[in-house]
């Protein structure tokens, strides 16, 4: 039963998906529950073909479940019609991928911007909050450079200020390490939580292990099933030094359904 805690901010109650294919009907997720609070910064995370990407699809509302819900701050979803799901998602979702989209004529400034300039805010509000945003992810001197001539881990910080513009409720991540090296990862990484600890709501999709250790939530996926949830042990802030790396363990039992136990998180 989904309750009205004022903290929770996202929720599935018995999330199922299932596809047609011409070999018959595949179920993707299978009984699907979590609660992510404000303030938290989820991770989800398992092998390849578990169901992370459709799942994700599900939250943002671009794929309908076949049976059970999605709460977001106690309404649901998918209650709402196809345009004000849209809506949320604009005002109330900042999303980040693996890959940063940009518009190549535009410098930084010009990108992160365009998105209020649709929404016709205010210019003096544009700037201050372009100036607030990029401070927030250290690049307020770079905002007159076109995005390609910044590196690979700077363009990812210039998309997380980019989803910050509208202030949203939630910034989901997908794969956003995934063209970054070790050092532009954990800085991104971050970053990220220190939008945490001033508040914001974070769900990160990720393959790399390594990762886990900044989650103040994480959620493990098998075969389309949450099998595991887990809160590291230690404080978020105490996760950035001193912590043995985990990137390399036992990941080839990432398939295993007590995984995150044998990490010692």
């Amino acid at each position: 039963m989904a309750g009205n805690d004022s903290k929770t901010l996202l929720e599935t109650v018995n999330l199922r998906k299932s596809f047609t294919t011409t070999g018959g009907v595949v179920e993707v997720l299978k009984g699907i529950n979590i609660k992510i609070n404000h303030g938290d910064f989820a991770i989800i995370f398992g092998p390849s073909g578990c169901g992370k990407s459709t799942m994700l699809h599900c939250l943002l509302g671009l794929e309908k479940p076949t049976d059970g819900k999605i709460l977001v701050e106690g309404e649901d979803f998918y209650d709402m019609s196809e345009d004000d799901r849209a809506l949320l998602r604009r005002h109330k979702i900042g999303m980040i991928y693996q890959q940063s989209l940009w518009i190549g004529s535009l410098n930084v400034y010009d990108n992160i911007t365009f998105p209020l300039h649709l929404l016709d805010y205010d210019e003096a509000i544009i700037k201050q909050k372009a100036a607030e945003s990029l401070a927030l992810v250290g690049l307020d001197k770079w905002a007159n450079y076109r995005p390609t001539e910044l590196s690979s881990g700077q363009q990812q910080k210039i998309s997380l200020a980019r989803s910050l513009m509208t202030e949203p409720l939630l910034i989901v991540a997908d794969e956003p390490t995934g063209n970054l090296d070790t050092v532009s990862g954990r800085e991104l990484l971050e970053t990220f939580m220190k939008l945490v600890e001033k508040g914001k709501t974070i769900i990160m999709v990720t393959h790399d292990l390594e990762y886990l250790k900044y989650a103040t939530k994480i959620f493990h996926v098998v075969d389309g099933e949450i099998v595991e949830e887990y809160s590291p042990k230690k404080k978020m802030t105490q996760n950035f030094a001193g912590k043995k790396e985990i990137g390399g363990a036992g990941g080839s039992n990432v398939r295993d359904r007590e995984f995150l136990k044998k990490l010692n998180l």
